[in-house]
């Protein structure tokens, strides 16, 4: 069962080397390591070419990420894929306690993980909050609700990526969300580690700056990916509460990068479907309270 990693990167020179040690330090070490850059401007493609054997650097300028993961798929040799985005990191066990699932579950096609995410401060690596994800007989539940993991918590195999005709480029930020849904009305077989074997790097602003359109599309997908799975007698309640927790996930990327439409989306949220979430209340009260403190301090 060989495993080849595809990791898309563009102007990463300043996390590209500390991804592929995670990679190379895996205890099961994977067969090929493809680097698919998208024309970055500094050196990561020289920092990466400066592992050898077995990285492999390809230049694609102007791909975009899905078309890269795509492309890096086709160009692979393994049997399985495993993706991870040039920032994340591995934990040295996480191809091989994969691999160990898949095998226990032989007519499976796809194995995620759960991911802890961690941040730099000041040179200094603070660990933060564990996404969890549920077993493999409630994936379709967790599906219809959100994307539930991560492409770089992810190994597939490579024929059935192929086949599903890969990451779906329209879909930019939110392409996951699709595929695994797409993968799922195929009756494809997910395999699940319930480790948080990922570590997820989280930047300042981290999914701020694009908020806004990637709500956009995940109301696409869920329009054309979920909607018309749902039965007829609970399908405009499904829809609301779905679009209600897009609209305060992206409300609250809003208010970290503290950009001021932060409020009137999380408005909308609310009123969309009032007793989804009701810590929202909360949050808004929050973000209103420190907007007015923000106002009297300009005053003053």
């Amino acid at each position: 069962m060989t495993v080849s990693v595809v990791i898309p990167t563009y102007n990463g020179a300043d996390f590209i080397a500390e991804t592929l040690q995670s990679v190379l330090g895996q205890s099961l070490r994977p067969g090929e390591i493809l680097v698919i850059d998208d024309g970055s401007t500094d050196n990561t493609v020289e920092i990466a070419e400066s592992f050898g054997p077995p990285v492999r650097a390809i230049v694609r300028a102007n791909a975009r990420q899905a078309s890269n993961r795509n492309f890096g798929v086709r160009e692979a040799r393994g049997e399985w894929i495993a993706f991870i985005d040039q920032d994340d990191l591995w934990k040295s066990n996480k191809i091989a306690r994969q691999m160990e699932e898949l095998q226990r579950t032989p007519h499976a096609d796809i194995c995620y993980t759960a991911r802890q995410e961690f941040r730099i401060e000041n040179g200094v690596k603070h660990m933060g909050y564990i996404v969890p994800v549920p077993p493999p007989e409630r994936i379709r539940e967790a599906l219809f609700r959100n994307t539930t993991f991560m492409p770089s918590s992810v190994v597939i195999r490579r024929s059935t990526f192929l086949e599903s005709g890969g990451f779906d480029p329209h879909f930019n930020n939110v392409e996951d969300w699709d595929l695994w849904l797409r993968l799922h009305h195929r009756k494809i077989v997910f395999a699940g580690c319930t480790e948080p074997l990922l570590l997820y790097r989280l930047h300042p602003n981290s999914g701020s700056h694009s908020a806004l359109s990637s709500l956009r599309l995940l109301k696409e997908v869920y329009r054309q990916q979920v909607l018309p799975y749902l039965p007829r007698r609970t399908r405009w309640l499904a829809h609301m509460r779905s679009q209600s927790g897009q609209e305060s996930a992206a409300a609250a990327a809003l208010r970290r990068a503290g950009d001021p439409r932060d409020i009137q989306l999380m408005s909308i949220s609310i009123l969309r479907h009032p007793f989804h979430t009701p810590i929202r209340y909360k949050i808004l009260a929050h973000m209103v309270y420190t907007r007015l403190k923000k106002f009297q301090y300009a005053k003053t």
